[in-house]
């Protein structure tokens, strides 16, 4: 989701009255989001095209590969948008994000440091995220929520409360540059590299693991990704458009809140 760009919005507002940040590198993220958004759409309505008359080998036979091949494909161009960010266009992209504001201290990690705390943290997540999914059944039991509200709504906001405190707190420092990275930024990763590569992951592992998330929440990512890109296209900001996301997604979690256990084609 992303949630950081709704408080980071509002709360920039009341400091600021227009924030300005990088159409270019908000424009790009929100357009990785509506390629990734598309591919999730098309699958989950080729499905519900193709199903209808299908026999028991659907799955294996087309749903499977139309998934892992639209996966492919979304994962090269996560590399094209890295080697854009990165290589081609790194000063355009790099504008509203000032590396010298005067609070660099001057010591950094050495790149081994880094990646053994890169790898030890990773270790640690998985760990506690399987502990998390373990938990959930007895959470929704005794606190009567849905499995859909704690992993869409629930989930998010306490495993990213870093990033949320992060981009609010530069958005309060009139850097709403960086908190528009940090939030689309982490969406377009979760979009175009973390969703395919599971299914990737899962072919050879021999798990089918597919693309179509159900016409529900298909719909309710791409309609959001819209509202977002309506609200960065100027590359200005103020409090009124981060109270209408924070409006959204309240719409969202009430949605998500009384909607059954029972509800798969989400």
């Amino acid at each position: 989701g992303v949630s950081p760009s709704e408080l980071a919005t509002a709360w920039g507002g009341i400091e600021e009255k227009i924030q300005s940040f990088s159409v270019l590198g908000a424009l790009v993220n929100t357009s990785m989001l509506l390629i990734s958004c598309l591919s999730f759409s098309l699958v989950t309505v080729f499905r519900s095209v193709t199903h209808a008359n299908a026999d028991e080998n659907y799955d294996q036979e087309i749903l499977l590969p139309v998934s892992r091949i639209s996966s492919i494909i979304i994962m090269l161009a996560y590399v094209a948008y890295i080697f854009f960010q990165l290589v081609t266009h790194k000063e355009a992209m790099s504008v509203g994000c000032p590396d010298d504001d005067g609070e660099d201290d001057g010591s950094h990690l050495s790149v081994f440091k880094a990646t053994m705390l890169m790898l030890v943290t990773t270790v640690v997540v998985a760990f506690s995220s399987e502990l998390l999914v373990g938990a959930i059944e007895g959470v929704t039991e005794k606190a009567h929520m849905s499995d859909h509200f704690i992993g869409i709504i629930l989930l998010p906001i306490v495993g990213n409360a870093c990033e949320h405190a992060a981009a609010v707190r530069f958005a309060m420092q009139d850097k709403l540059g960086l908190s528009v990275s940090i939030a689309v930024g982490s969406s377009t990763q979760i979009a175009l590299f973390v969703v395919p590569f599971s299914v990737l992951i899962g072919w050879a592992c021999g798990r089918s693991m597919d693309l179509d998330f159900g016409t529900l929440n298909t719909s309710m990512i791409t309609l959001s990704v819209i509202v977002l890109l309506s609200m960065v296209v100027d590359g200005q900001s103020n409090w009124l458009q981060g109270y209408l996301l924070c409006s959204v997604y309240a719409i969202i979690a009430v949605m998500y809140w009384y909607l059954p256990d029972y509800s798969h084609d989400t």
